[in-house]
This record gives structure tokens, C-alpha cells and sequence, in this order.
């Protein structure tokens, strides 16, 4: 399991993504306030837009991004799950088709995707064809 805590998941998630201070759409994210987890994951999932719609061309950190959800997805702190589901997972539902399906049936993890999974019915969606 990972020593995630959601305690400290803001000062982690800083740590591994200093890139989040570099690009505006994310800056403006963290202005609202990033004193608390659910205040300050939108700009960590703004920088993973970011990289899955091509504006950030940087496979690097997208998988970066993508290996810290699925570490907060094996998390044994439920708090640290339920932030990468809510947080992390349901904005792909917003994405355009075809960058929604390759982000998730090409770069999600195994257990980030299990989570994903999960979520379909809750939206209505049904699972595509691979």
C-alpha cells in the first residue's frame, strides 16, 4: 500500500509537481486556494488536461501524473482514493471523445482504471469498445 495521507497529500502532490506553478491555466486554478486538497487537485487536474489535449506536449509528466493517481488509488487511506476519484477521475468524463478514450483506455493504470470503471454507470456512460 502507499504511505499516501491526506494529511499531507498537498505538500506530496507539490513536491512531485513543481511544473503546476509554470503554466497559467493551472496558477489561476491554485488562487482559489490551496489550502486544503479538494481546493488545490483541480490545478494538478488542470496540468493533466493540459498534457492529455496536446497544449503541454510532455509525455513525461502526463505519465508522472497518471503513476501519482494510481498510487493514491491503492492508497490505504480512503480519504486519499475518494480525492484521485473525485478529483482526478470525473473530470475525463469532460473530455473530448476521442482524447476521453485514450486517456482512458490507453493511459490510466490498472487500479485508477477499475476506479473509472466504476463511475460509468453513476454517468450513465457505457463502457466503449476498446
Amino acid at each position: 500500500m502507499s504511505p499516501l495521507q491526506y494529511s499531507a497529500i498537498i505538500a506530496i502532490a507539490k513536491g512531485r509537481f513543481p511544473e503546476i506553478q509554470e503554466y497559467e491555466e493551472c496558477k489561476t486554478k491554485l488562487e482559489c486556494g490551496d489550502d486544503t486538497p479538494y481546493l488545490f487537485f483541480p490545478a494538478l487536474w488542470k496540468l493533466l488536461e493540459l498534457c492529455l489535449t496536446g497544449v503541454i506536449n510532455d509525455n513525461v509528466l502526463r505519465d508522472k501524473i497518471l503513476d501519482f493517481m494510481e498510487e493514491m488509488a491503492v492508497c490505504d487511506d480512503c480519504d486519499v482514493v475518494d480525492l484521485m476519484a473525485i478529483e482526478m477521475l470525473e473530470p475525463l468524463f469532460g473530455l473530448e471523445y476521442d482524447i476521453y478514450h485514450k486517456a482512458v483506455y490507453e493511459f490510466l493504470r490498472p487500479e485508477s482504471l477499475e476506479f473509472h470503471r466504476q463511475q460509468l454507470p453513476f454517468f450513465h456512460v457505457p463502457e466503449p469498445n476498446k
